[in-house]
């Protein structure tokens, strides 16, 4: 008889502990968040991409924008992915970072244009980047786009740098307070942000196409989910939302 007491009681407890470890489940379930670290470039592209994939597959996504010397901190607490600019980001962050991000995962998104800003109608009348060497023109430089070898500078001021900047979004600004600038020898999808206030000389061939590259982390608990994000970045659904934006 006491068996059956202890048996039917083991059975009370298990019935009411139940839905407290239901609960706790699925408490844990919603707070699964695939977080993607990167900079500010590509960031607005990815989250409208992230948004979609969401709404789609119901993962949340976080994707956060941060500067270089924040990513590394920020990766090793809670990251499950890494994007970059361009792909000299992803392999310079791995010769800084080794053993953070799983290197096999490695992969580039779709490329972006590389070009020249000039002011809308192009008073100057700047055809490539050959023009950009008379005295008269006025280039804005930004230091992580790395675009000095496209205007002869990485040996010396060989160009007239008139303003610097250190993101792309600083570049914008500069662009809009600074009149004075010429030229900003940078991406397309920063020419579609300034369209009312610039035209956009493209650089042909390879030597003007970036990619836009992206890893995992080597701890991300949620692997699963971080590479059904990337395949669907690369999807024709998330390609569609990098072409409006400015890529390739």
């Amino acid at each position: 008889m006491k068996r059956i007491l202890d048996r039917y009681g083991l059975l009370f407890i298990t019935l009411l502990l139940l839905p407290a470890a239901t609960a706790s489940a699925t408490s844990n379930e919603s707070d699964r968040i695939l977080r993607v670290y990167g900079p500010g470039g590509p960031h607005h592209v990815i989250e409208e991409c992230a948004a979609l994939f969401t709404e789609k597959h119901g993962v949340k996504v976080a994707v956060v924008k941060a500067f270089p010397h924040d990513l590394e901190q920020r990766l090793r607490a809670d990251g499950d992915i890494y994007y970059g600019g361009a792909e000299y980001m992803l392999e310079g962050f791995d010769r800084r970072n080794p053993g953070l991000l799983d290197m096999v995962s490695a992969d580039t998104l779709h490329p972006r244009r590389i070009g020249i800003i000039v002011r809308k109608g192009n008073p100057l009348g700047i055809d490539g980047i050959e023009d950009l060497k008379h005295h008269e023109v006025d280039l804005l430089d930004v230091k992580l786009e790395n675009m000095r070898h496209f205007h002869g500078t990485e040996g010396g001021l060989s160009f007239n740098i008139r303003s610097f900047a250190f993101t792309g979004q600083q570049g914008v600004d500069a662009w809009l307070a600074t009149p004075e600038i010429d030229a900003w020898v940078t991406y397309k999808s920063w020419h579609f942000t300034l369209e009312e206030h610039s035209d956009f000389i493209e650089i042909p061939g390879e030597s003007g196409l970036r990619h836009t590259p992206i890893a995992l982390t080597t701890h991300t608990p949620l692997r699963q989910e971080a590479m059904a994000f990337i395949t669907f970045l690369k999807s024709d659904e998330g390609r569609q939302v990098f072409e409006k934006h400015g890529w390739y």
